[in-house]
């Protein structure tokens, strides 16, 4: 019997995609999931467990929270640990967290041959701490399974030595499995039902953002003059950095702790309007049909604005966030933009499709 493949996750979103690849993967041969831990607490990741039916990891590391260098460093350490206890033929890892990058490195350290899931994404940011993990990851692996047919093209420019494939984005096939589960909006703690889907559904969570008293603060102060209510699921970071610096909401702003992933879902579908930093928000906002205002000055997605369903708001110029929230709310048109930039909802089969076909092991001397 052959190795199985190591797929590798420790994020709350990266347990959403975990989610169908591991389905899929097991499909095709064996399969070993490990969850490093970096979200450890429920509202962040066990919650997700819980809704989505997923089985329990094979293994948890228990990693925690830490600086960038301490987390990064710990999970490689323990990854790099678990590899050499358990022989694996494949190392998968998803996104751009701390998770994806150590787990990364600690596969190409032992020479096993490494998959991307979300390869290729790029931002102008070379040293944001994602953009990092990002291209140290593509660097090292071996199979980079892009979201979309522009960022194939820019792999295959950057790295013609691995194989790149444009399978499309996991969290579609997550997105189409699970929203028939989606509860009603009105199930969601500080969801008020006289807004009738006249609201902000808002998350905050950057360390770019959330970090700098200023940005925040401008950030803040603009969802205030929102004219519409705002429902803002603040992320811990963000909980404690309003509390720490003073900030405080207006009247219009209701702040609820983190949400699951159905209900956030089912705040998509319900709002007017979504606001993010969340890379992840910002396509189901896109696959939902519903305009998206992004905190930042750049998007890696950038098919959603090109195709007009996402508009960016640097966070230095947040005084134009009311004005941008009012524009997407009355948008003519909203919902009706092409929804299949980021493929049909089949990327975890295609990806196990061609994962499930090869027998390489360890790499013995150059790809």
């Amino acid at each position: 019997m052959m190795d199985p493949v190591a797929l590798f996750f420790g994020t709350r979103p990266q347990v959403i995609k975990a989610s169908v690849l591991r389905d899929a993967l097991a499909a095709t041969g064996p399969v070993v999931a490990i969850d490093t831990g970096q979200h450890y607490d429920y509202s962040m990741q066990q919650v997700h467990y819980d809704q989505l039916g997923v089985r329990a990891p094979d293994a948890f590391l228990g990693i925690g929270s830490g600086s960038h260098a301490e987390q990064t460093a710990a999970i490689l350490t323990a990854s790099e640990g678990w590899l050499r206890d358990h022989p694996a033929r494949i190392a998968v890892v998803i996104g751009d967290t701390n998770t994806t990058m150590a787990c990364a490195l600690a596969a190409a350290k032992r020479r096993i041959p490494i998959a991307h899931v979300e390869a290729g994404l790029r931002a102008a940011d070379r040293l944001m701490a994602e953009e990092i993990n990002r291209r140290v990851t593509d660097a090292v692996a071996h199979w980079l399974f892009a979201p979309c047919a522009r960022v194939a093209d820019v792999l295959r420019q950057a790295h013609p030595e691995a194989v790149v494939q444009n399978v499309g984005d996991v969290a579609h096939d997550v997105l189409l499995k699970a929203l028939p589960q989606a509860p009603p909006p009105e199930s969601v703690a500080g969801y008020d039902s006289s807004w009738h889907g006249q609201f902000v559904y808002a998350t905050l969570h950057r360390a770019e953002l959330v970090d700098s008293p200023g940005r925040l603060r401008g950030v803040v102060e603009s969802l205030n003059r929102s004219p519409l209510p705002v429902l803002l699921a603040a992320h811990p970071r963000t909980a404690g950095a309003l509390e720490r610096q003073g900030i405080t909401l207006g009247p219009t702003v209701r702040r609820i702790a983190p949400v699951g992933y159905l209900e956030s879902l089912a705040l998509t579908q319900a709002a007017a309007v979504v606001v993010t930093d969340s890379g992840g928000l910002q396509r189901e906002a896109y696959w939902l049909g519903r305009p998206c205002v992004t905190v930042r000055g750049e998007t890696e997605w950038a098919e959603t604005v090109e195709l007009g369903a996402n508009c960016l708001v640097a966070p230095e110029h947040a005084d134009e966030l009311a004005a941008a929230i009012s524009a997407a709310a009355s948008q003519d048109g909203a919902g009706t933009w092409d929804r299949g930039a980021y493929g049909d909802g089949g990327a975890a089969r295609r990806i196990a499709a061609v994962l499930g076909t090869t027998s390489q092991g360890p790499f013995k001397a150059s790809r």
